[in-house]
């Protein structure tokens, strides 16, 4: 990217509010706060990248709000100040392409100032970016990775707000010749699938809840409802594909495990 192509990149994505916070989209110009929010030692071991010189932080932060400009990148801004950091920036959160490894939706990640840890930012935003990702941007899934050992409080948060564990595993790609034991989230919505994918994505779902079905988890028939209830595959075989695909789930132990209850299957 030459620099009028980079002066000419805009971002297209809209600012969001919580109840506390502005999310600002950023853009090439706002890297130098990624980059000092990064240059933390505290923050920058849950983030998967080499962060450990000045110029590698200004670099990563750049090409992380270019790769950002598809789905959204926002910086946090605290309207109340009430953590007294530089111009009121709290942190970030961005939406990036989906995962290398397992997953179907775009992976987000977030990073906050240590001065604002323990208070809910996290949970706020990230579960208001997700609504906006399912209900504006009609993604199908959302995911995320966690650092094994290294990040136990956004597991937590992950959890939290619906999300669940898809796989574990190493992303030697990401740390060179040492593997980073890493854990993958995901969380969906079986309504939001294109129309071309919808059969699909209900077979899929019910799979997955087979298998927690199998492990006492949820109860079979309450799920089978629920998916019946959320699903846009409009064909006299619906019930059947859900208790085929469930019974499939339930048959086939695996490693990919989902657990979902009856009340995040509707939308309000």
């Amino acid at each position: 990217m030459n620099r009028i192509q980079e002066e000419a990149m805009i971002k297209i994505h809209k600012a969001l509010k919580t109840n506390r916070f502005n999310l600002n989209p950023l853009g090439r110009e706002d890297a130098l706060k990624l980059a000092n929010l990064n240059a933390d030692p505290d923050v920058a071991k849950n983030l998967i990248c080499d962060w450990s010189t000045a110029e590698q932080r200004i670099e990563t932060a750049r090409s992380w709000i270019e790769s950002g400009q598809d789905h959204g990148i926002w910086g946090i801004y605290d309207r109340e100040n009430r953590f007294n950091m530089p111009e009121q920036f709290v942190g970030y959160i961005a939406i990036e392409e989906p995962l290398p490894k397992g997953g179907r939706g775009p992976e987000i990640y977030y990073a906050l100032g240590k001065q604002a840890w323990g208070s809910g930012v996290a949970t706020e935003v990230v579960k208001n970016v997700v609504t906006h990702l399912f209900d504006d941007q009609g993604v199908e899934a959302v995911d995320a990775l966690v650092l094994a050992g290294l990040n136990p409080a956004s597991s937590r948060l992950l959890q939290k707000l619906g999300m669940v564990l898809i796989g574990r595993y190493s992303l030697a790609e990401y740390a060179g010749d040492e593997c980073l034991p890493t854990i993958a989230y995901e969380i969906w919505r079986v309504e939001n699938a294109l129309p071309e994918n919808t059969r699909k994505t209900l077979e899929e779902a019910a799979f997955k809840i087979g298998q927690f079905v199998s492990e006492d988890v949820v109860a079979k028939d309450e799920m089978a409802v629920a998916l019946l209830n959320a699903s846009v595959v409009i064909e006299e075989s619906t019930r059947e594909i859900i208790d085929e695909y469930l019974e499939a789930g339930m048959n086939e132990a695996g490693w990919l495990h989902f657990s979902m209850k009856p009340d995040e299957f509707v939308r309000d």
